[in-house]
């Protein structure tokens, strides 16, 4: 059939993701009447779930501790709040369970999800997504379980529905032959869930006589949803059958159906352009045929990815085409090109598009490349969602040498880079893994020279939990953000010019150079109320390297769908990121500025204090932000009732870097039916090496009895006064005094004391605590290797006859003078040679 030019529009959305304060300060009693009536916000749905564009609808959302919600935190535009207003009715009320909007929603509002959050003046809660679309919208009618009693819809109609367990849902329209019949479903994609089972739709469109004309499961381009599509072959009723793939169900799975005789392409080709390009693409998939049409891109690239919705006479697709704006030229393959040397050619850079169309096709692109020139090779197939499990190898072109290959590392997409060996020609090639083979199975290889990348996202503190920055006013609220970096090395910075007035934001440079940084978002006493959607730049911020810009985005994957083997069905990926400034916390704290570091292999008492408002004494909850490298803290440490400050124990491994980190604590407490978190200020943590090293002798003791144990002392930093060192570790009922020890000490000599009843065997983990006194605090070392034998008495000498005693040798005169005495030291180490002799170790 030859293609028709058809109109199709384009939008810019966020991309869904699918993958199997100062110190001092006081409180009064009206902070806690402002907000004795909040509570942490949760948002569970909303109904309808959906709205047609170019209309008004109302809306209720429902969830948890809504008494105080101020607003809908809206992510995509096309969307208007007209309305926001808590039930008014007393009992819901006071349980904060409901809120209605009403929504006006633009006309040319992108389809599909529009995510959103509900902001109180205590918190914000999780996402939730409402559906826009381009058809009315009517409600599912049981019953329609059977086929012969369906639900009857005009054509061109949306549904929103919902399938229980073993449930099966029937929906009747009529057609004229030769029209096209097409049903997409939003099941997955709504982001809804229940416990770990989600709703997995299977979609059939049925003729009268009950026989199946078209079957889906899943289609690449909707991910887990289903669409279907056909050409009726004669006028008469037609059935749309609508259920879970694995007939489970249990009330939540909900769906939006759309029925109509709408387009419904699955791929386009290319699958991206220039800024501001006018380029003509093709649709391919469609039962009526390739579409063709002429569009002219943004002059820039959106900051949320970007899609191509497409429409003819009959109607829009519910669902739009993934395109990349990216300033590369478009090589369109030209077959034949399934051999190397009949490669379709291109520069360097470029984007070679084409379609692995046939079962073992294989697509060749050549380039011309220069010696030394490191050339990255992205591949993008189930990334602009097409069905392709796509293979990628690099090659000379002079004889085929492979220089490179990749199959899965980025997801099911590849990517490859290599070093050119000299100047020439190189071909790419591009395949199926299983050397499948279909007309929509299109690709897009961006082949440039290797440029460094940056991105960053937020890391969960508990898993499936993601982070949310939610300040209290004069306080602050943590994140860890982990950095992705490509191709560079370098401390990394973050910025904002979006963020919340009042709101500033801080990355200490002790973090910058790591993978992970602690990022805290502090907001001023009397900073406003509220929130948005903040844009987070990661840059490079290295002063060695100033002529270098390298950034990328703070983004989030925000977790929808979790399965049943905790698999992450479905993410939201938020290129911004909400924050929000709440009511202040009835309660600030801060780290007490320590006064020593911690070594290696030491230990160190973080103190933590705080203030509470009059009338508020709740536990405090506190756990560092982020540990040091190499250093561990007590996660679960504490403020009690009735106290005013607490510890955090702070570990130094063996091999810690030796360095300063700047720390915040995270700190959490049960505030008006809900919890309140707040960050400190940063303080610095320095990590030292350890002022002195022991190496211990090996001793062996008698039950009953005594022995010497030697530890010689290196010393590694000079320090003022008398530690204290006591020998722990040692077996049960032995003990050993404590000693002393200065910078000038060189050997320390413990008297062990093994009671009767110690046990017998071996102690391999003898070590010493050491405090070392320095500015009016103590640095704990933990040092030592040590082992102890505890022994049985040895039995009583066997007793021999008596013999007649010798005479006494002739007197000899004595021309030596007497031994010195033994010191007390040189005795007990002639004891322990001889106790060592007698069988000691």
């Amino acid at each position: 059939m030859a293609a028709r030019v058809l109109s199709v529009k384009f939008l810019e959305r966020g991309f869904h993701m699918h993958r199997l304060s100062a110190v001092g300060f006081f409180f009064t009693a009206l902070l806690l009447a402002s907000s004795s009536e909040a509570a942490q916000p949760k948002f569970k749905h909303l109904s309808p779930l959906a709205g047609q564009r170019g209309t008004e609808v109302d809306v209720v959302l429902y969830g948890d501790n809504l008494d105080d919600a101020e607003e809908l935190l809206l992510y995509d535009t096309g969307l208007e709040v007209l309305k926001f207003e808590k039930v008014a009715a007393e009992e819901d009320r006071k349980q904060g369970k409901r809120v209605t909007v009403r929504f006006k929603i633009a006309a040319d509002c992108p389809l599909g999800a529009q995510r959103m959050r509900i902001r109180t003046r205590t918190g914000m809660s999780d996402l939730q997504n409402f559906h826009v679309g381009a058809l009315p919208l009517v409600s599912e009618k049981e019953p329609n379980t059977q086929f012969e009693t369906p639900q009857v819809l005009a054509m061109n109609t949306s549904v929103e529905g919902r399938v229980d367990r073993e449930d099966v849902d029937y929906y009747e329209i009529e057609a004229k032959a030769g029209q096209r019949i097409t049903a997409e479903i939003f099941g997955q994609r709504l982001g809804r869930s229940s416990g770990s089972s989600y709703f997995d739709p299977f979609l059939a469109i049925l003729n009268s006589e009950r026989f199946e004309l078209a079957v889906n499961d899943d289609t690449p381009l909707v991910w887990n949803d289903s669409m279907v599509s056909v050409v009726a072959p004669a006028d008469g009723k037609y059935t749309i059958l609508v259920r879970d793939a694995s007939y489970n169900g249990d009330g939540q799975a909900h769906y939006v159906l759309h029925v109509g005789n709408f387009p419904r392409p699955t791929a386009v080709l290319p699958a991206g352009g220039k800024p501001g390009e006018t380029l003509k693409v093709t649709f391919l998939g469609d039962v009526a045929g390739p579409i063709e049409r002429e569009i002219t891109l943004p002059t820039t690239a959106p900051a949320d990815n970007f899609g191509l919705e497409v429409q003819d006479d009959q109607g829009i697709a519910p669902s739009r085409h993934p395109f990349r704006i990216v300033d590369l030229q478009n090589i369109l393959e030209q077959e034949p090109n399934n051999d190397r040397n009949v490669a379709t050619a291109g520069p360097l850079p470029a984007a070679f598009n084409g379609v692995i169309g046939a079962k073992s096709d294989i697509d060749f692109f050549k380039f011309a490349a220069k010696k030394d020139q490191t050339v990255n090779v992205e591949v993008y197939a189930r990334r602009i969602r097409s069905g392709l499990d796509p293979v990628v190898s690099v090659h000379q072109m002079s004889d085929g040498k492979g220089l490179g290959s990749d199959d899965d590392s980025r997801g099911v997409d590849c990517a490859v880079k290599v070093k050119i060996p000299a100047d020439g020609e190189y071909v790419v090639a591009v395949r199926d893994h299983l050397n499948r083979g279909e007309p929509t199975f299109t690709y897009r290889i961006e082949v440039t020279e290797l440029q460094p990348e940056v991105f960053a996202d937020p890391i969960e503190f508990a898993r499936y939990v993601q982070p949310q920055i939610i300040i209290p006013q004069g306080g602050g609220c943590g994140v860890v953000a982990n950095i992705q970096r490509r191709e560079f090395g370098g401390p990394v910075n973050f910025r904002s010019d979006s963020l919340p007035p009042g709101v500033r934001m801080e990355c200490p440079e002790s973090w910058r150079a790591d993978g992970t940084a602690s990022v805290v978002f502090f907001a001023d006493e009397t900073a406003p109320l509220g929130g948005k959607y903040s844009s987070i730049t990661a840059f490079l911020d290295d002063p060695k390297q100033p002529a270098l810009k390298i950034e990328g985005e703070f983004r989030q994957d925000v977790l929808m769908i979790r399965a049943n083997n905790n698999d992450r069905v479905w993410e939201e990926r938020m290129h911004r990121l909400p924050i929000v400034v709440v009511e202040k916390a009835p309660f600030k704290c801060w780290i007490e500025m320590p006064k020593v570091p911690v070594v290696q292999n030491g230990s160190l008492n973080l103190v933590v204090k705080c203030e509470k408002a009059e009338g508020w004494d709740e536990e405090i909850n506190m756990q560092l932000l982020q540990n040091p490298p190499g250093v561990s803290s007590n996660g679960s440490a504490k403020i009690p009732k009735g106290a005013t400050e607490g510890v955090i124990a702070v570990n130094a491994s063996d091999k810690a870097s030796v360095r300063e980190s700047m720390v915040s604590a995270r700190c959490s407490a049960k505030h008006a039916g809900g919890e309140y978190e707040l960050a400190t200020p940063f303080v610095p943590i320095k990590v030292e090496e350890k002022y002195v090293t022991f190496e211990f002798a090996q001793g062996a003791v008698e039950q009953g009895k005594e022995t010497p144990y030697l530890i010689k002392v290196t010393k590694r930093k000079d320090f003022e006064g008398e530690a204290v060192v006591e020998l722990l570790g040692l077996p049960a009922n032995a003990t050993a005094e404590k000693l002393n020890l200065t910078k000038d000490t060189a050997e320390l000599l413990f008297t062990i004391k093994a009671a009767a009843d110690t046990p017998v065997g071996m102690s391999q983990n003898v070590f010493c605590k050491v405090d070392v006194p320095e500015n009016g605090a103590i640095v704990t070392h933990s040092l030592g290797n040590g082992r102890l034998r505890v022994d049985k008495p040895a039995p009583p000498p066997k007793t021999t006859p008596e013999t007649p005693a010798a005479p006494p040798p002739a007197e000899v005169a004595k021309t030596e003078a007497p031994p010195k005495p033994l010191s007390r030291l040189e005795q007990l180490r002639v004891q322990q040679k001889q106790r060592e002799a007698g069988g000691g170790e």
